[in-house]
């Protein structure tokens, strides 16, 4: 008989057999699914409650968040997630061996409570490879919350977080929350992984949020995270560390161009922000 996407992704969840001492895999009709294949690395100790999503994207505001706190946190690498249409590059991974390209799922310990991350280095290059992989994740995270963090691209002046949802009975809880849950942004709509996560959410009966910080967008943006993630902190009340020290980089670019002054600059290039994407 025939299994369900669910049936199948509750497979997915709960591998059953280890193909070699680092590895997990699921029953065969899990391995591959939708052109998704997933490579356990370890045994999820519990189902997914609460992710962190974030892709490379304007300043990779999302991603640079997402990288310091499985970085700080000892992130626990749990699967690798394959799909055809990621770009074909293998990198070498920390033990020097060839890894396919992929988005890692990791779990991390906030506080005492288990939250999973999901980010890669790139994205699917096709509308049907980001919509498989996005319904793939969300079939994973059934019943649970999925927090997607994202940029966008803004004048220099501007400096905002919010949030923006799927979901009426969602957006309704997040105000409650003291959430900026806008309506009218962004005007243009949202493109990729972060949009279809966000917008496929409440049909997967998972509840989904794109919380957004505008950024110039040119060059990678630690300011734009750094606000990020002090904002996602302050919203959903979790303490995720915050790791990325804006000015203290900055000081430390400036000092390799300008020894001995350094200090002075910083002082008067931060009182601008966007003097980061000088």
């Amino acid at each position: 008989m025939k299994k369900t996407v669910g049936q199948i992704h509750s497979q997915l969840w709960h591998p059953k057999k280890k193909n070699d001492a680092n590895h997990y895999t699921a029953s065969k009709d899990a391995d591959v699914f939708m052109g998704v294949l997933i490579d356990w690395i370890s045994q999820p100790p519990t189902p997914c409650g609460l992710l962190l999503v974030a892709m490379p994207g304007v300043g990779d505001v999302g991603k640079l968040a997402i990288d310091a706190v499985n970085a700080e946190l000892d992130a626990e690498p749990i699967a690798r997630i394959l799909h055809h249409a990621l770009p074909p590059l293998a990198k070498l991974d920390e033990d020097g061996l060839l890894a396919p390209p992929h988005i890692l799922l990791s779990r991390v310990i906030v506080d005492g409570r288990e939250v999973y991350t999901l980010t890669g280095d790139a994205q699917p290059m096709t509308p049907e490879g980001q919509h498989e992989l996005a319904v793939s994740v969300l079939e994973l995270c059934e019943g649970g919350e999925v927090l997607v963090l994202a940029g966008m691209s803004a004048q220099a002046e501007r400096k905002e977080v919010f949030t923006i949802t799927s979901s009426s009975s969602y957006r309704i809880e997040l105000e409650s929350m003291g959430v900026d849950v806008r309506r009218d942004e962004p005007k243009a709509g949202v493109i990729g992984m972060a949009a279809l996560i966000t917008a496929i959410g409440p049909i997967k009966n998972v509840k989904t949020s794109c919380t957004i910080a505008t950024t110039v967008g040119n060059s990678a943006d630690p300011v734009a995270s750094q606000l990020l993630l002090e904002t996602v902190r302050k919203w959903w009340s979790l303490p995720l560390p915050v790791p990325i020290d804006a000015t203290a980089r900055l000081a430390a670019k400036l000092k390799e161009l300008h020894p001995g002054i350094a200090q002075d600059m910083v002082s008067d290039l931060t009182e601008s922000p966007d003097s980061i994407y000088m």
